[in-house]
């Protein structure tokens, strides 16, 4: 207890506030100011915010951004961020499928001519997004959908995982590079930052350009996105921000400039060496670059591990609860055809070997009789009837399941990890819908968003 009160004092010194010489983060003009600019020059960013409420709150500033009446292009295998994004600023999603890997039953990418096609087809696009990389590892071919789109619709990217891009040549290009207008990044989520630390970066063409009117500086200052912006994120970040978690996103910055390339070396060359010893085990294939020849995707990163269990009698999320009770490790993600392991730059060769052999003893204990059986099945169809902000201000009620079938959805249904929804507020349960969260059940993964966890019950809108 002693031990314990010792710890808490010694971070109690660090957890300072907007003391004289500290700067204030609603209004930078000393050290957070000087901390966010070495941000944007690492980053190849023109404007970089920091956020402590991880990159869920820079999707909502981005989203703030438009015009209540505008459109936004989203992939429908985004992060559920985006749901409270749409709510929060009143625009209407044109949600467009992803590109499924049928082994695994998973979205990888989105093809450019995708995202074309829907800015064609709906008027008042404002906004196109990507995610890239997905939580698997895949990253889209960002410049061919900027040079795809019109150029009066911003390009924005959800690279939550991507936050490691700049610093090496031979992991997947930075968004901003080919082109983006704005990134996120989760740096915690690859870089050595405490949990929820996180950055929003603005590139050059966010600012407008001649050709993207909407934005042009002349315009009034009331439909400017760069003044926009900034009010949402104030709007949306605390004013008490966390002085030890500022301090870990300054100080894995100057890290990542001095040594990210080194460390990001080692890594990838172990991450290609144990791929490659992975794929020898009996029973599982580890996917790695060939996933480039997927349509829509243009790289891979490498500190992903994407491991298919067709020769294995155990399911995703069996092999993940025995890795923690009996190894002690903990994947990023558990689904019934897969695990993902989520390398970073600082895991050594001995953390390689171990991950390696206890997958190798797994996969030997637990041989399957053939390939794996079963259907495999991917998120089905969505049918929106309602704009997410309509849904969220609609009244609800709780039925039972099996007599929500043709009723409009009041919540939302999402597999976490990855926290992408199979079922938002405002879209029809259709009996694609039921069979789908059935068969979520039997699988006992984790599932975000429902008032009733059994999901025996479900909230609709009246």
């Amino acid at each position: 207890m002693r031990a314990v009160k010792s710890d808490l004092e010694a971070l109690a010194w660090l957890d300072v506030t907007e003391l004289p010489g500290l700067d204030d983060l609603h209004m930078p003009q000393g050290i957070i100011a000087e901390a966010q600019k070495l941000m944007a020059q690492a980053c190849g960013a023109q404007e970089s915010y920091f956020l402590l409420n991880g990159a869920t709150s820079g999707i909502h500033a981005l989203l703030m951004c438009g015009t209540t009446s505008a459109k936004v292009i989203i992939p429908r295998h985004s992060h559920r961020s985006f749901w409270g994004g749409l709510v929060l600023s009143g625009s209407s999603p044109v949600w467009i499928p992803g590109e499924i890997q049928p082994d695994l039953g998973i979205a990888l990418s989105v093809k450019p001519q995708t995202i074309a096609q829907a800015a064609a087809m709906h008027r008042g696009v404002e906004v196109a997004w990507l995610t890239s990389p997905t939580y698997y590892g895949t990253c889209c071919d960002v410049a061919t959908v900027r040079q795809l789109l019109p150029p009066n619709i911003a390009l924005m990217v959800d690279e939550a995982h991507g936050a490691h891009f700049p610093f090496h040549p031979l992991y997947p290009h930075p968004a901003l590079r080919d082109g983006a207008a704005a990134v996120v990044n989760g740096l915690h989520k690859t870089w050595p930052v405490l949990t929820s630390g996180a950055c929003l970066h603005l590139g050059q063409s966010f600012f407008g350009t001649p050709e993207r009117s909407n934005w042009n500086r002349s315009k009034p200052p009331s439909t400017q996105w760069d003044l926009r912006l900034k009010a949402a994120y104030h709007l949306l970040t605390t004013t008490s921000p966390s002085y030890p978690l500022l301090a870990s996103i300054d100080l894995a910055r100057a890290f990542m400039q001095q040594e990210g390339m080194r460390y990001l070396e080692r890594a990838q060359s172990l991450a290609a060496k144990y791929k490659s010893r992975l794929n020898q085990i009996k029973g599982i294939r580890c996917y790695g670059a060939e996933l480039t020849t997927f349509p829509g995707v243009k790289a891979v990163d490498p500190l992903k591990v994407v491991i298919g269990l067709e020769g294995i009698a155990l399911s995703g999320i069996q092999m993940a609860r025995i890795l923690r009770d009996e190894y002690r490790i903990e994947v990023e993600v558990a689904q019934p055809r897969l695990i993902v392991a989520m390398f970073s730059l600082l895991h050594d060769i001995l953390d390689w070997e171990y991950f390696f052999k206890s997958i190798d003893n797994i996969a030997e204990t637990y041989p399957a009789n053939g390939k794996a059986e079963g259907i495999i099945y991917s998120p089905p169809r969505w049918h929106m009837e309602l704009t997410p902000r309509q849904a969220f201000w609609a009244p609800k009620r709780r039925v039972k399941m099996e007599e929500s079938l043709g009723r409009v959805a009041g919540e939302m249904v999402a597999p976490y990890p990855p926290g992408i929804p199979c079922l938002l507020p405002g879209e029809l349960i259709t009996a694609d819908i039921i069979e789908y969260i059935g068969y979520l059940k039997s699988t006992q993964v984790n599932i975000q968003g429902p008032d009733d966890p059994n999901l025996e019950y479900i909230l609709i809108i009246d």
